[in-house]
């Protein structure tokens, strides 16, 4: 029966003290993994060395954390956080299992019931098992993180820690880490790399970059943005039709629109401008004009002529011919001779092809030199 003069501990069991004396010698860790927990049936046990297990074991839990009693670094405190949901059993006796599956250190504990939330009163409870070690520099804790629980104190002293430690790494491009909001003005310069970006001190860098609508008209700078509503300002003022007085834009005129002739707020390009344009500047040539000046066509050439000669245009004239005329080339010809256009009597001649040349008092031994022309389109 529990009373005053009861005693309570724990110690490692002989395969404790086996695994520990092993660990010291080849200087390896030995790794203690959970804290068992036993009710011993309800009697109050006595530990023993020699225990492989406990009398009557109740719950298994990870071990949170592993600490050097800090008023005496002999002592090895094993800690576990049992949930509200776990309990239902008295806690009289606790056992300590390494990584290998081993009873390793026994202990006794005063009763103390552990209640389930079903039972209407849930708490979180800690469990701390000390230990009496001859060496506890290679005793390390092996935690699986994702079945551990803190403690509420743990979890002050490590804030209170961190915060008094003031390490605070500042973030990076490649690392997470404190930063600090850039002030407006810092916003406005884009020089530091160090700082966060607001939404209001990026608005306030965005509305500064903004081209006015003279700096837009200016075109000049080369560090603002234009927003479409000043773009099209711009473009409206700049693409305007061109007169004889504003200088502006005009399109390019269609074939149709040159040959016609009528628009004036039109251009002729080059190739227009040529269209329908040929030539042959040679002894016996021609020249076309485009269809928008009449499509008139001028040809010209030298012939001999004997008593009749035809005569056969440099080309074609594609619809009529308007006239014909016909010159002495040079003193070179018989006295009193002359050249006329022959005709067939009906009107016929000359044609779109050709044009008969007739020499008058004929001298079959020579021939005329004359220059001719011919008009048509």
């Amino acid at each position: 029966m529990i009373d005053e003069n009861s005693t309570f501990g724990g110690f490692l069991t002989t395969v404790g003290e086996a695994k520990q004396a092993n660990a010291n010698a080849l200087k390896t860790p030995w790794k203690l993994t959970h804290l068992l927990l036993g009710d011993a049936n309800g009697s109050d046990p006595v530990p023993d060395a020699d225990q492989t297990q406990l009398v009557n074991q109740v719950h298994r839990a990870a071990i949170n954390q592993l600490s050097i009693d800090p008023d005496n670094p002999g002592i090895l405190i094993a800690e576990v956080v049992l949930p509200p949901n776990i309990g239902g059993w008295w806690i009289r006796e606790l056992g300590i299992e390494d990584e290998d599956g081993d009873f390793v250190a026994v202990a006794n504990c005063p009763p103390s019931y552990k209640p389930l939330l079903a039972q209407g009163s849930g708490r979180n409870q800690v469990v701390r098992m000390h230990l009496i070690l001859s060496n506890t520099a290679n005793v390390e804790l092996k935690v699986d993180p994702s079945i551990v629980l803190a403690t509420r104190e743990y979890v002050d002293k490590e804030i209170e820690a961190h915060i008094a430690s003031r390490n605070h790494p500042d973030a990076t491009t490649t690392a997470k880490g404190f930063v600090q909001f850039a002030t407006k003005q810092e916003h406005l310069d884009g020089q530091r790399d160090d700082r966060a970006a607001k939404p209001s001190g990026v608005k306030a860098m965005l509305d500064d970059r903004a081209a006015d609508q003279s700096t837009v008209d200016q075109g000049e700078s080369d560090i603002r943005f234009v927003t479409p509503k000043k773009l099209k300002a711009w473009a409206t003022n700049w693409v305007k039709q061109a007169t004889e007085s504003v200088a502006g834009m005009l399109k390019v005129a269609t074939q149709e629109q040159a040959e016609a002739g009528e628009s004036d707020d039109t251009v002729i390009t080059p190739k227009k401008l040529r269209w329908g344009v040929s030539y042959d500047i040679s002894e016996i040539g021609y020249l076309v004009m485009p269809s928008w000046l009449g499509g008139l066509i001028l040809q010209w050439g030298i012939s001999s002529v004997g008593n009749t000669s035809t005569v056969t245009y440099p080309i074609a004239f594609p619809n009529a011919i308007l006239a014909v005329t016909v010159g002495d080339l040079n003193d070179n010809n018989a006295a009193g001779e002359t050249v006329a256009i022959a005709s067939d009597g009906n009107g016929s001649l000359p044609t779109l092809t050709m044009m008969k040349l007739t020499k008058y008092i004929a001298d079959s031994s020579s021939s005329h030199r004359v220059y001719w022309i011919a008009l048509g389109h």
